[in-house]
């Protein structure tokens, strides 16, 4: 060291000083990038991985929603499909109480006969 100092006019002890300071701060430097790049590269992979959970949890209940609605729409066509047999067959059973209303010979009275309480209770 102390050629070092003969050289550089006694400023040896402060260059290795700082050398060694700049070896420190690099080290830490190098250490900090380091340890930030492998943290950076954990959390980006949490993220994808939570982004494609996201992808696939809405896919599924894209899903659902589908077959849900596909459901329903079978169900409700059943339902009018019921719907309109009963319909036509009460049309039906309402033309043929008209129709024997319209031949009951006691249908001029002034009240109902039993032949036209028995036409009406066979509605409900």
């Amino acid at each position: 060291m102390k050629w070092l100092n003969l050289i550089t006019g006694g400023w040896g002890s402060v260059i290795v000083c700082g050398l060694v300071a700049l070896a420190i701060a690099t080290s830490y430097g190098w250490t900090y990038h380091a340890g930030s790049a492998a943290s950076t590269a954990r959390w980006q992979l949490k993220y994808d991985q939570r982004e494609v959970e996201i992808v696939a949890a809405t896919n599924a209940e894209i899903s659902r929603i589908f077959e849900a609605n596909a459901r329903a729409k079978a169900l409700e066509a059943k339902r009018l499909a019921d719907l309109l047999a009963d319909n036509e067959a009460l049309e039906k059973h309402i033309k043929e109480l008209s129709d024997e209303a319209n031949a009951d010979p006691d249908r001029d009275r002034v009240c109902l006969s039993d032949g036209s309480g028995l036409r009406i209770d066979s509605v409900r």
